[in-house]
């Protein structure tokens, strides 16, 4: 078996494995009708100056119109990682900035 054949056997099973975790999901994209597969997406969120990044988490994503769909899961992981953060920043002397809170989530592209 060729490393990359390697690398795509030990991915789908990756991605077998979150479907027996996050259960069934809805194989319609609610927004277009596509359908959706599981992927490895990164998340990002951008608050207070700081941006907070979880790389390679199990998302949906609609194979017509490339809709993201977090499994709540996951985000309220993610949600978790970040106010542990700002916990642990805490001590430092941070003020309140009045930039706007934004969230991203990105495709994660293989060799890239």
């Amino acid at each position: 078996m060729s490393g990359d054949d390697h690398a795509k056997k030990s991915k789908d099973e990756d991605l077998e494995r979150y479907k027996d975790l996050l259960g069934e999901a809805e194989e319609e994209c609610a927004a277009c009708g596509g359908r959706l597969e599981l992927e490895k997406v990164n998340l990002e969120d951008y608050q207070g100056g700081k941006l907070y990044m979880m790389e390679q988490v199990p998302a949906y994503v609609c194979q017509e119109c490339d809709e993201i769909w977090v499994p709540e899961p996951i985000m309220e992981e993610f949600e978790k990682m970040i106010e542990t953060a700002k916990r642990a920043g805490a001590h430092e002397k941070n003020e309140e900035s009045k930039e706007k809170s934004t969230r991203k989530i990105k495709r994660h592209k293989e060799g890239k």
